[in-house]
């Protein structure tokens, strides 16, 4: 009985409350916030742009004046009392292309009544977020992808043949079904690395003097018309890459030894410039490859143990263990302008505006925006009907994006052996 009355004083001094006559709530959620690194783009921006012009085709081809070369290395004029010699000059021009590239991104088919039920409360918002960190990777993963095919010479570090670490290799338009620098290339590349092959400081020396006297690769900016005495070409590189490869500047040993009295490494990291005029721009997922010419994932789920309480789907995303273990990386050494970027601009007018006799027109919009639709089929038990209702909406968006070279031997890629922990190195002490 809920309630007993009349009775004696010193009845029921004791008696414990039955708790599972009262409802309680399973469990109580608390939204909790994690900080991860955001992700910056070392390649969207990078190069100049072209922008393309409707109504003349799928590829574009750029033109380039060459000056004429200079074939001799001694001038023996005549003298004057004879008949003179002549020089013809002649000049040529060369062309380049590219085809625009398109990509679509979707979220999964989402309903109405997790957002109206669940504790989460902003499942869209985070999932359009979340497209957009994959397009932003996914423009420089691009990007970095068609500079290293269609670069046309490589640097190996302590490359362990006759050729040497700079050479000339096979380049082209890489495709969603061909690359020209494959697997196979890369494993033959991969042998070859020393094994001292690391990008340390005198190796970006060397491939600066590569790319100075044997690539005649004007800096990315600053360069000078006319060196004073004692100078040669000033004017700063470009080196793109992990950001071990600068964190390692801090116990290379040449810098060690060389470093200016009031260069304090002991309570700070190397900063600035790599002997004076390498700037070096960090990676949030750079490129790194195994042993065999394979690229592992950057990142993969990691499945947690199911709970008490709650969804058995429980992941993470952490870093993928063979990323991070990779024995070869890959660098990018850059001097002036070597790709440029196509701007494809808007699609067809008539695609991409509003119909007037339809109330309601899905627009052509490949501008790499996220946005919400409600334009979906739906699978009832094997009976496919439309979303008359609205319960039902999805995240697209629409990426159209291109790239083709100017003077693609400009850049350089690095192919070298990492140091994941440069201040644990042996050979620095």
């Amino acid at each position: 009985m809920p309630v007993t009355w009349n009775l004696t004083r010193n009845s029921q001094l004791y008696q414990q409350q039955n708790t599972a006559q009262f409802n309680t709530m399973p469990v109580r959620m608390a939204k909790q916030t994690i900080k991860k690194i955001q992700y910056w783009s070392r390649w969207k921006g990078k190069y100049g742009t072209i922008k393309w012009q409707a109504n003349t085709g799928p590829l574009l081809m750029g033109i380039i004046q060459e000056h004429s070369p200079i074939t001799q290395q001694a001038f023996t004029p005549r003298n004057i009392s004879e008949d003179p010699l002549k020089t013809v000059v002649s000049n040529y021009e060369r062309s380049n292309q590219g085809r625009p590239k398109r990509h679509l991104f979707e979220s999964l088919i989402v309903h109405f009544l997790p957002s109206w039920e669940d504790f989460e409360t902003k499942q869209i918002a985070f999932a359009q977020d979340d497209i957009n960190k994959q397009i932003a990777v996914a423009y420089d993963n691009f990007t970095r992808w068609q500079v290293l095919q269609q670069s046309p010479a490589i640097y190996v570090c302590g490359a362990s043949d006759a050729t040497g670490p700079y050479r000339q290799v096979v380049f082209g338009e890489a495709t969603d079904t061909a690359a020209p620098k494959d697997t196979g290339f890369f494993a033959a590349m991969a042998a070859l690395v020393g094994t001292a092959g690391y990008l340390d400081f005198k190796q970006m020396c060397a491939i600066r003097s590569f790319a100075r006297n044997v690539i005649d690769m004007p800096p990315w900016e600053g360069m000078k018309a006319n060196p004073g005495e004692n100078e040669i070409v000033k004017g700063k590189f470009i080196l793109t890459g992990e950001s071990s490869l600068y964190e390692a500047m801090s116990f290379d040993t040449h810098v060690l030894n060389t470093r200016p009295l009031a260069m304090d490494l002991l309570n700070s990291e190397f900063s600035g410039y790599i002997s004076q005029n390498i700037a070096f721009l960090a990676e949030r997922y750079p490129l790194r490859m195994l042993s065999d010419g394979t690229f592992p994932a950057p990142e993969v789920e990691l499945q947690l143990p199911a709970l008490t309480y709650g969804s058995q789907f429980r992941y993470e995303t952490i870093p993928n263990p063979d990323n991070t273990s990779a024995p070869f990386g890959w660098a990018f050494f850059e001097g002036n302008q070597g790709y440029e970027t196509i701007d494809v601009g808007p699609p067809p007018k008539d695609f991409a505006g509003k119909s007037i006799s339809l109330g309601k027109f899905q627009s052509l919009d490949w501008n790499g925006s996220v946005r919400i639709t409600d334009d979906i089929l739906i699978n009832r038990n094997g009976t496919i009907d439309t979303n008359k209702y609205g319960e039902y909406v999805q995240l697209i968006s629409d990426v159209t994006l291109g790239i083709m070279p100017n003077t693609n031997r400009y850049v350089l890629p690095v192919l070298y052996r990492r140091n994941i922990t440069p201040s644990l190195d042996p050979n620095v002490v």
